[in-house]
């Protein structure tokens, strides 16, 4: 198998491309062009020179030869909800429709919404000051006294609590400064255990919390088994190995890599050492991390490369030009304009043809693995 990989100034590509390789749905893939929305390396070799520009020929090699495939017939998916999932459902609903007790007392642990407002010298400084804001007494994270001003506080009072910043403060301006937080307790957050039939009637399309249950569990392992041959897959590129990468291969998705980390940063009109000074990374460590997302997208690709090839897998042009017209109609624009998208926002480095490919090789792989996948219920 050769590849050709153009090498030059391009816009975000291989990570989008490493994205989808190891799995987006056909939605995902389709609205990155059409406008709908906005380990250590273990290759083959030392990577050869390289010089900006010019084009990287990938060297002949057999996937089959280069993988050691893991089981991928009969992957077992658990499509079983737990009842820590079904709390962590719960738990997301009374952060979206909050139980709000307006009686009563704040204690240490309880949920409280609070308003507060920060003088320093009788003025209002930065960040000082919030509405509708959702704590934890005991671990909101604030300055000490904080909390244990709360604590205490009947639902609807406000109190000024007389407080001192830490002196190591990360804001000079307010190191070690004496401060007075105005603080409104709105009402004391209820939890799980408080949640009753009333509260599911009056937040939800449901009648009980026994309604509620059986139907979010039911709505939970549906979107398991949905997602079932992504899982699968995500398993089978995780236990597969990959004994070695061609060094040609590595070397062009690093660069590939690079080039649309320099994209990203591009238009935020930064450079190179800018960005990494805001990161907090050296040279060194960005090459690193090159190297190694460049590694964990040649090895998810040889990966499906060595079952299409046991498999004898339908990745043909005919096949490939089908996935195209099936994503262009599902767009509603024209193949020249989602071509057009496509060279704005990556540039040159890949033909159009070649990425659709290397997607869909991913899709029919995914598919064939989510066919012979066992479903756990």
């Amino acid at each position: 198998m050769k590849k050709n990989f153009l090498m030059v100034a391009l816009a975000a590509l291989i990570v989008t491309t490493a994205t989808c390789v190891v799995g987006c749905s056909f939605d995902e893939f389709v609205s990155k062009f059409t406008g709908a929305a906005s380990g250590s390396a273990v290759s083959g070799g030392a990577l050869p020179e390289y010089v900006s520009g010019q084009a990287v020929e990938i060297e002949e090699y057999d996937a089959l030869e280069l993988v050691e495939l893991s089981n991928y017939i009969g992957v077992e998916v658990d499509c079983t909800v737990s009842d820590e999932e079904l709390d962590a459902e719960l738990d997301n609903l009374l952060a979206e429709k909050p139980l709000k007790i307006e009686t009563g007392t704040a204690k240490n642990g309880d949920k409280v919404n609070i308003d507060y407002s920060g003088k320093k010298d009788g003025k209002k400084f930065d960040g000082g000051t919030a509405e509708d804001q959702t704590i934890t007494l005991g671990e909101s994270g604030f300055i000490d006294g904080f909390d244990d001003a709360v604590i205490g506080m009947k639902v609807g009072e406000k109190k000024d609590a007389h407080l001192k910043f830490p002196d190591d403060y990360h804001d000079e301006k307010l190191a070690g400064k004496k401060v007075v937080f105005t603080i409104k307790l709105n009402y004391i957050a209820g939890v799980k255990n408080m949640v009753d039939d009333e509260y599911i009637k009056k937040n939800t399309d449901y009648k009980t919390l026994d309604e509620w249950k059986t139907e979010t569990k039911k709505s939970l392992a549906e979107t398991k088994k949905s997602s079932a041959a992504v899982t699968a897959t995500g398993k089978v590129l995780d236990e597969s190995k990959v004994k070695s990468v061609p060094p040609t291969l590595l070397l062009a998705e690093k660069e590939m890599t690079r080039a649309s980390f320099m994209a990203q940063i591009a238009q935020y009109g930064v450079d190179l050492d800018t960005a990494l000074q805001m990161q907090g990374k050296t040279k060194e460590v960005f090459e690193d991390e090159l190297l190694k997302q460049a590694q964990k997208t040649c090895e998810a690709e040889l990966i499906c490369e060595a079952i299409i090839e046991k498999e004898n897998l339908d990745v043909s042009d005919a096949a490939v030009k089908k996935y195209i017209d099936d994503m262009v109609a599902q767009s509603g624009n024209s193949l020249d304009t989602i071509k057009q998208n496509f060279k704005n926002a990556y540039g040159t480095a890949m033909t159009f043809e070649d990425y659709m490919k290397t997607a869909y090789e991913y899709n029919t792989v995914s598919e064939f693995i989510g066919k012979n996948a066992k479903i756990i219920e």
